[in-house]
């Protein structure tokens, strides 16, 4: 369509100029490339048969123009054997918006004004390329310019067309790095390209994914070969793996995660997410259900990955999953970001969120949130307490869970569709209470707090969510399972040293007594095994008593209201030190056992 459009101004009488306007990377250059190669081939009318396109370089005829009138003397020169080729010759200008000033020192006329009486004549003809705000900042501004030239949008490739062009452009790049490229890894350049790159179009992300993909088997054959000392290197062949450590390399997620390990990791999102997250076992099941809905891609295509409400007391998981879900889908805790929505209120709360105006302070700060996810589009974002947000905000919240985009304030559009969005919140957590303490069931409470959501946020707001989330409180057995992963993660730490540690049931008893606040959930037994268990193990470790190779037992003591640690070093027992739940640290207790 494009290729025909471009033709058909071209064979105009008078207004026979191009404007190619499109988004970076879409192939702006590249159509007036292939429209040289159109011309060769013969699959031009006959008004074009024998011309050429000629490119001028703007930064070329500038340069060294010293002189008043030694730029308008060198491109009236191109202009006048342009006319005199009785339209053989067709300009092209890339970066057209360039003609804006070009050229205009110590008073002189700049490239634009000298052009106009050419073009306005028809007797050249033109092709210009710019980006959509270069043209609407510099060329609207100039309406006698704009209108000598016929604007053609050049629109995104989809991914068929983008994979037709890799096959066309594909011997370039085997004759380059001397190798071959797989049809399949063709393919998955265009598909990984468009699922885990964005903010860039196609066919340009993709066409750099096959480049570096080149590169990077071409490397590993050459390593490969010096490794077993061979003579000649084997031409290297590019397959679909290295075009996803390509993309590993470009978006920082762990190449595992681009093939069939993804899938089984979604199949198992569940069991994993039990691991971490205790008692909450249908929020976990309603969670990994929706992201496994998404990543299969039978929910509506260009939403978030997932969008849930968390609601519940403190100190029950919300934050936990939140954490356990970044770590499993993005491999790294790393990639959850956390927003308090508690700062997002009253004038100048939407701004500060997506980014001011022009001419407002701030605006070249852009957003909190969309320079966030345009930095790191494979994220989970924690909207903390939602609640206490501006109206407003939840507005903005409606966009972004409909459309999967939101834009910034300088008109920048930023892309969630690779995002998981998470929002808490403590409304109704008075009902939960209750009726943890018996005052009604359980379910008597669920009801309660979602008839105080539903009165608090607006139904277009809620009905966006992939899935509003119930944690219910944490009684002790699901807090002596917590007390299990807390030591068990001391554990880990310790022997990261050379030590060993391990902690009797009894003392785990100790620690969830004295730690357990039901109605603050999870979050004192952190705290107290934090603030004495880790303090006693690093006087241990900076005294001497634990060094290399030992082994630490932890048990209750004789009155059930400490703990005992007993260090076994490879020498022989050390010293026994108590603890008292309710005292700080105290000195060894020189009485080991013999």
């Amino acid at each position: 369509m494009t290729r025909s459009t471009v033709i058909s101004i071209l064979c105009c009488k008078t207004k026979n100029c191009v404007a190619l306007v499109g988004a970076p990377g879409v192939g702006k250059t590249a159509i007036a490339e292939g429209l040289a190669q159109w011309i060769a081939a013969g699959k031009v009318p006959a008004e074009l048969s024998k011309a050429r396109v000629v490119e001028v370089d703007l930064g070329a005829m500038v340069a060294g123009t010293v002189l008043r009138g030694m730029f308008e003397s060198r491109l009236k020169t191109v202009i006048k054997e342009a006319e005199n080729s009785g339209g053989k010759i067709i300009l092209f200008i890339d970066e057209m918006h360039m003609l804006i000033g070009a050229g205009d020192k110590w008073g002189s006329n700049d490239a634009a004004n000298i052009l106009k009486p050419a073009l306005a004549r028809g007797r050249i003809r033109c092709v210009g390329a710019t980006t959509f705000d270069d043209y609407r900042k510099y060329i609207e501004k100039d309406a006698a310019l704009e209108r000598r030239f016929q604007k053609v949008h050049v629109e995104e490739p989809s991914t068929q067309a983008t994979i037709a062009i890799l096959r066309g452009i594909k011997q370039q790049y085997e004759l380059h790095h001397s190798l071959e490229i797989q049809d399949a890894a063709i393919v998955a350049a265009a598909e990984l390209a468009g699922r885990y790159i964005t903010g860039r179009q196609f066919p340009d992300k993709a066409i750099d994914l096959i480049d570096a993909a080149c590169a990077t088997a071409k490397k590993m054959m050459q390593i490969d070969s010096q490794e077993k000392e061979e003579d000649t290197v084997k031409k290297a062949i590019v397959a679909p793996n290295h075009v996803a450590q390509a993309v590993s390399r470009c978006t920082g997620i762990p190449v595992s995660t681009l093939d069939q390990e993804e899938k089984d990791r979604l199949i198992h999102l569940a069991d994993r997410l039990h691991e971490r997250v205790v008692g909450q076992d249908e929020a976990v099941n309603l969670v990994a259900e929706a992201v496994l809905r998404s990543r299969a891609g039978l929910d509506q295509p260009g939403q978030p990955i997932g969008s849930f409400l968390f609601l519940g007391l403190t100190g029950v998981g919300k934050t936990e999953l939140a954490k356990a879900l970044a770590e499993q889908l993005f491999d790294s805790e790393k990639m959850l970001v956390r927003i308090d929505m508690s700062e997002y209120v009253g004038f100048g709360a939407v701004a500060r969120l997506i980014g001011a105006a022009p001419s407002c302070i701030g605006y070249d700060d852009g957003g909190q949130l969309t320079e966030i996810v345009r930095r790191r589009p494979y994220s989970v974002i924690l909207f903390d307490e939602v609640e206490k947000a501006d109206p407003l905000v939840l507005n903005v919240f409606i966009q972004l869970l409909d459309d999967g985009v939101l834009t910034d304030g300088k008109g920048r559009t930023v892309d969630f569709k690779n995002t998981i969005i998470i929002m808490t919140s403590n409304l109704g957590a008075e009902h939960l209470t209750a009726g943890m303490a018996g005052e009604s069931t359980m379910e008597a409470a669920k009801d309660l707090v979602m008839k105080k959501v539903q009165k608090h946020f607006k139904p277009e707001f809620l009905n966006r969510l992939s899935e509003v989330v119930i944690f219910e409180p944490l009684l002790h057995d699901k807090l002596k399972e917590i007390v299990k992963i807390q030591m068990k993660s001391v554990t880990a730490r310790v022997a990261a040293k050379s030590i060993s540690l391990s902690a009797s049931d009894a003392a785990l008893d100790v620690i969830l007594l004295e730690s357990c606040n039901l109605m603050n959930g999870a979050r004192p037994i952190r705290r107290w095994v934090q603030k004495n268990v880790m303090t006693v193990l690093s006087r241990m470790l900076l005294k001497g008593e634990a060094v290399e190779g030992s082994t630490i037992v932890i048990d209750a003591t004789d009155d059930k209201r400490g703990l005992r640690y007993e260090v076994v070093n490879p020498q022989g027992k050390s010293p026994v030190v108590e603890l008292s739940c309710d005292k700080s640290y105290v000195a060894a207790v020189t009485n080991p056992k013999p």
